[in-house]
C-alpha cells in the first residue's frame, strides 16, 4: 500500500475532520468526492504536511511521515489557485522548487525540459503567467509540481480554472500520467471527473469518507441517501 492514513483528526475553527482511514495503492487514480466544506482541501493540506493532524497516523510506501517537513515527504499538491509568481517566467515557475532542492543547474534544466515536454508547453517556456489560459496555467502549475518527481500527485479542485471546452484535454492529460504510473489523488466536487477518471473515489461528508470503492461499487451501491444523491 503506498498512502496509507490511520485515524486522521483535525478540529479546525468549527470544522473537524474525523478518523479519516484511507489507502491508496501504487498506480491509483484515487478521486475524492465531495460537496464544498465537506474537507476535502483540509484532508490534502494534513497528507502533504501543510496542516499537522490533532491525532491519527500518515504513510508512505511503510515509513510514518506524519511529523516529516512538507518538502521530505515525496508528496506534490497542486493547489487550486494555482499559486504561480506572476514576476517568474515559466521556465522559472517550474525550476523554482528544485532550487531548494540544491540541484546541479544541469538536473534543474534537464527536468524542466522533460516536464515541459510531458505537459506540452514547452513553448511557454519564456511568456509570463499573466499571458497564459486557464489551462495553460494549470499544466504550468503541474509541471512545477512534477518536476519534484514526487511519489505521489495531490490535485485540489484541478479543473475549477479551466474553461468547459479545455476540460477534455486537461482530463486526458492526467489520465496519460496515471498510465505512466503516477499515482494521483484528485479532489472534486464534480461527479462526472469522478466517473471518468478515478479507479478508486471515496465519497466525503462532514468531515467523513462515508463510502469508498471503485467508481461502479459506489455509484451502483450507494451505502446510503446521501451517497445516492
Amino acid at each position: 500500500m503506498m498512502l496509507r492514513t490511520e485515524q486522521l483528526c483535525k478540529r479546525l475553527d468549527s470544522f473537524c475532520l474525523r478518523e479519516i482511514s484511507l489507502e491508496v495503492a501504487q498506480g491509483d487514480y484515487y478521486v475524492l468526492l465531495g460537496r464544498s466544506g465537506a474537507g476535502k482541501t483540509q484532508l490534502l493540506e494534513v497528507i502533504c504536511g501543510l496542516t499537522p493532524p490533532d491525532k491519527g497516523r500518515i504513510f508512505l510506501d511503510g515509513e510514518d511521515i506524519t511529523h516529516k517537513k512538507v518538502q521530505d515527504r515525496g508528496i506534490g499538491l497542486v493547489f487550486q489557485d494555482l499559486a504561480l509568481f506572476p514576476h517568474y517566467s515559466v521556465k522559472d515557475n517550474i525550476m523554482y522548487p528544485l532550487k531548494l532542492m540544491k540541484l546541479s543547474l544541469i538536473e534543474r534544466v534537464t527536468r524542466v525540459q522533460r516536464a515541459a515536454e510531458e505537459m506540452n508547453i514547452t513553448s511557454l517556456l519564456l511568456r509570463k503567467p499573466a499571458n497564459l489560459s486557464g489551462g495553460e496555467k494549470q499544466r504550468v502549475a503541474l509541471a512545477r509540481t512534477l518536476v519534484t518527481e514526487p511519489k505521489i500527485l495531490l490535485l485540489d479542485e484541478p479543473m475549477a480554472s479551466v474553461d468547459a471546452s479545455l476540460k477534455d484535454s486537461i482530463r486526458r492529460m492526467l489520465r496519460r500520467l496515471n498510465r505512466n504510473g503516477q499515482t494521483i489523488v484528485h479532489v472534486t466536487h464534480d461527479f462526472g471527473e469522478a466517473v471518468s477518471l478515478a479507479s478508486r473515489v471515496g465519497v466525503m461528508h462532514n468531515g467523513r469518507i462515508i463510502q469508498e470503492g471503485t467508481p461502479a461499487e459506489v455509484f451502483n451501491h450507494p451505502a446510503n441517501g446521501f451517497v445516492a444523491r
